[in-house]
């Protein structure tokens, strides 16, 4: 799902599996196989599907931390391995996870980096559950995104939708919550928006497809589409360039700069893994925006059963090459209203 920065427009949008529309409406066979089809090929991932975002939304929690001064760009909080602050749980870091081993004294522009789990249980706690999804309906996270099709609005995780479930939430959910797990549920479309609205400094734009109306013979322009903004957050230069910062340099100097060093421009990244109950390989989300000193276009990837987040990264590398390079090769038909080479 790729969205531009600056106004909400859908740039492009994927689902998979898919279907041929030349054939699938003709072939009674090829649509019962497909209707039937666990892998649900007629289900719009992008608008309907929902996903825990996981590490793409520690950005964000960054963010609410930041600008409500629960710390600062400079603020450095020990990665201990295992988050002893409860009695239960204590939940580890993912590099304790793996090798025993810890990130260390980290400010936020490196745990965003390096997904320090411990930085964010933490930072989740000290900023609260509250003010996390404050922000995260700020960004268009569990909420309408404005788009002219049907659409999933997602879910926050939190004390109110944990008690609608006739479930309890205790204090410890909130360290789940901060590195995107839990209750939240997201669909990729909302998590492009969100990725836009960090990127751009926070001005949160409608995401629409309709760019405007022409009359029948398309000598006239009847209607144009205006950008629309659902909320503004005024993000202080410095937090925002601290976050941004971490997400830069992961592509850049951290785990993912042999996929993106062969860009002629920088990109900011998140990734994500995501652990689903009943499932033994986590999913993947991807978020990224570039160029990262001056956003065009946000990016949001998700791959069911597709393990760690960084192996989509060559393939967002592959779309914004394409986006920014290729795309100088098509030109626009007036009449057709399509793309000729």
């Amino acid at each position: 799902m790729m969205i531009d920065v600056n106004s909400g427009d859908v740039l492009a949008m994927a689902s998979y599996p898919t279907y041929d529309l030349t054939t699938i409406y003709k072939d009674a066979e090829l649509y019962n196989a497909a209707k039937e089809d666990p892998l649900n090929p007629f289900l719009n991932r992008v608008t309907h599907g929902l996903f825990a975002p996981g590490s793409t939304f520690k950005p964000m929690v960054a963010t609410a931390a930041l600008e409500e001064g629960i710390i600062t760009p400079k603020t450095k909080i020990q990665d201990t391995g295992v988050y002893r602050y409860y009695s239960s749980p204590q939940p580890a870091c993912w590099l304790w996870r793996q090798s025993r081993a810890t990130h260390g004294y980290v400010n936020v522009s490196k745990a965003i980096e390096v997904s320090c789990n411990v930085f964010f249980y933490e930072v989740g706690r000290l900023t609260g559950i509250r003010t996390i999804d404050d922000y995260a309906a700020k960004f268009g996270l569990g909420q309408p995104t404005g788009i002219e099709l049907p659409e999933k609005v997602g879910v926050v995780a939190g004390p109110d939708y944990t008690t609608s479930l006739g479930q309890t939430w205790y204090e410890g959910n909130v360290m789940s919550a901060a590195i995107g797990q839990e209750n939240n549920q997201f669909t990729p479309l909302q998590m492009a928006n969100y990725t836009a609205t960090l990127a751009n400094g926070g001005t949160h734009y409608a995401a629409h497809l309709l760019k405007s109306i022409k009359s029948n013979d398309y000598a006239e322009t009847i209607e144009a589409y205006q950008p629309k903004v659902l909320d503004e957050l005024d993000i202080d230069p410095e937090n925002l360039a601290a976050i941004h910062k971490g997400m830069i340099d992961l592509t850049t100097t951290g785990s993912l700069r042999g996929y993106f060093r062969g860009l002629d421009f920088t990109v900011a990244a998140k990734t994500g893994s995501v652990q689903v109950a009943g499932q033994n390989t986590s999913n993947a989300t991807f978020i990224c925006f570039a160029p990262a000193d001056d956003p065009q276009v946000a990016l949001a990837i998700v791959a069911q059963k597709g393990g760690s987040g960084s192996g989509l990264a060559g393939l967002a590398a592959d779309i914004l090459d394409y986006y920014f390079n290729a795309q100088n090769s098509f030109t626009t038909a007036t009449e057709e209203n399509t793309l000729l080479r």
